[in-house]
């Protein structure tokens, strides 16, 4: 009886150190870093912009995006807005770009504009935040980004 309980014991207490490693794991939250950003079409209210988007996974698995929420702000005042529900797969430690649109109000635009003219900038701050659903995923991974773009081409020296 007590070999037999001391067998239940080592078994159970196997099983519960290797129940760890089936448990899924907690994903890092990817870089998101703006490459680059297209006027598609401008309306009387609204205006419409492609943005490319780099993805780079610091995770030791790939991440399987099935969609997007996310806000632009740019110099920290809100700007764009954009969902997008196509699949991108980023592989463990690499990285991949994806397409998305956003839509900015005609007042957003113009705000913009006039602060520039203001403040005599030579560029716009912008940040770039949401989260994205993943595969078979019950929860999204927030994300955040921020950068520069310059207003000013610069150009090169010799």
């Amino acid at each position: 009886m007590l070999r037999q309980l001391k067998s239940w014991s080592c078994l159970l207490l196997v099983l519960s150190l290797t129940a760890c490693a089936w448990l899924p794991q907690k994903p890092q939250a990817p870089r998101v870093s703006l490459v680059s950003v297209q006027l598609i079409s401008m309306e009387l209210l609204e205006q419409r912009y492609g943005l490319t988007l780099r993805i780079q996974n610091p995770n030791d698995f790939a991440l399987n995006i099935q969609g997007l929420d996310f806000e632009v702000e740019l110099n920290r005042m809100p700007f764009a807005s954009g969902v997008a529900g196509h699949h991108v797969a980023v592989p463990a430690f690499g990285e991949a770009l994806m397409q998305v649109e956003v839509s900015s109000s005609v007042w957003s635009l113009a705000r913009q504009l006039r602060e520039v003219g203001e403040a005599r900038q030579e560029e716009f701050h912008y940040r770039i935040h949401g989260r994205m659903s993943l595969g078979r995923r019950l929860t999204a991974i927030p994300f955040e980004s921020a950068g520069t773009i310059p207003l000013i081409p610069t150009t090169p020296t010799r």
